[in-house]
Parts: C-alpha cells; sequence; structure tokens
C-alpha cells in the first residue's frame, strides 16, 4: 500500500475518507486539519498521524480512525465525535480531545495513551474497548456530560481525574493509581 501525507494545512469542503487498504502504508497530516465534515482514516496495518490541531479553528464533524496500527495525534482534536474501531498497536493522544455531540468519544484497540484533558458536552459519553493498557496522565483529567466507560479486556493505568454530571463511571478491569485520582 501506498503512503497519503500532507504536509501543508487541510480544509475539509465535504467529506473525506482516505485509505491505504489493508497494506502497510501510512496516512500523514503534517500541519492543520479543518472544515465542518466527516474525515475517515483507513490505514489497515500502517500507521496514522496528526501532528497539528484537528478541529482547531472549525470543528470537525465525525473524525474516524477505521484501521491502523498505532496513532498519534499530537495536538488538540476538537469534533462533533471521535471514534476508533480497531487498532492494533498504540494509540496515543498529546492534545486535549473536544466533543459536542451524544455520540463523544469511543475509541476500540490495542493500547491508548491519554496525555491532555478530554471533554464531552451534550451528553456524549467516553467508551474505551481496550485489550492492551490504557493510560491516563495526570494532565488527562476528564470532563464528561456522559458516562465513562472501560470495558476493555485489558488493565488501567491511571492518575487522571473523571468528573461527568451524575452519570456512571465503570472500569471492566484492575486499575492501578499512577497518581492522586478523584472521581
Amino acid at each position: 500500500a501506498d503512503n497519503i501525507s500532507f504536509a501543508r494545512a487541510v480544509t475539509l469542503t465535504g467529506n473525506v475518507a482516505l485509505s491505504t487498504a489493508s497494506g502497510a502504508g501510512n496516512i500523514t497530516f503534517t500541519s492543520t486539519t479543518d472544515g465542518g465534515y466527516n474525515l475517515t482514516l483507513t490505514a489497515g496495518s500502517g500507521n496514522v498521524t496528526l501532528t497539528g490541531a484537528v478541529g482547531g479553528s472549525t470543528r470537525l464533524n465525525a473524525l474516524t480512525v477505521g484501521s491502523a496500527t498505532n496513532v498519534t495525534a499530537s495536538g488538540a482534536i476538537t469534533a462533533a465525535s471521535i471514534a476508533q474501531t480497531a487498532g492494533s498497536g498504540t494509540t496515543t493522544f498529546n492534545g486535549a480531545l473536544n466533543t459536542n455531540t451524544a455520540s463523544g468519544i469511543d475509541l476500540n484497540g490495542t493500547a491508548f495513551t491519554l496525555n491532555a484533558a478530554v471533554t464531552t458536552s451534550s451528553g456524549g459519553t467516553l467508551t474505551i474497548t481496550n485489550s492492551g493498557t490504557l493510560t491516563i496522565a495526570a494532565a488527562a483529567d476528564m470532563t464528561l456530560d456522559g458516562a465513562f466507560t472501560q470495558d476493555g479486556a485489558a488493565t488501567v493505568s491511571t492518575a487522571g481525574d473523571i468528573t461527568t454530571t451524575a452519570d456512571n463511571i465503570s472500569f471492566a478491569r484492575a486499575v492501578t493509581l499512577t497518581g492522586n485520582v478523584a472521581l
């Protein structure tokens, strides 16, 4: 599979689906990505890299990662919803995540690392189904207008606080505290 790469800022003017098929092609956005439309990224066994802010000027509609080995988002992501349907490596969010619909954030894959604040509004939930370790850094405090659910088969390591609007917070597996945590 071939790589798909954008070296400059990208503005979506319609719904966009990018795919490297099932091979090892990578999808890379080196700068910012904006536009009020859906962006679907399918990298097969390749990686997805988002270096700049996503939705920083104009919130994306749905951001979906269909498949990838590793996903690395260095900047903040602002979208109506964020989803990952499959991932075989580690997904790392180094920037803040912000959604504003009931769909919220739904992450499915192997290992996940959250290193910055997570905010959902409009009843948005956060669901993480992890077959590898879920790591939540101290800087990854969550303010959710919906439930938090970790329903994967692997463990959780957390130092981040989770605050909801009187919604459930549930962990299906063992949790290791790596700092002071308020739920």
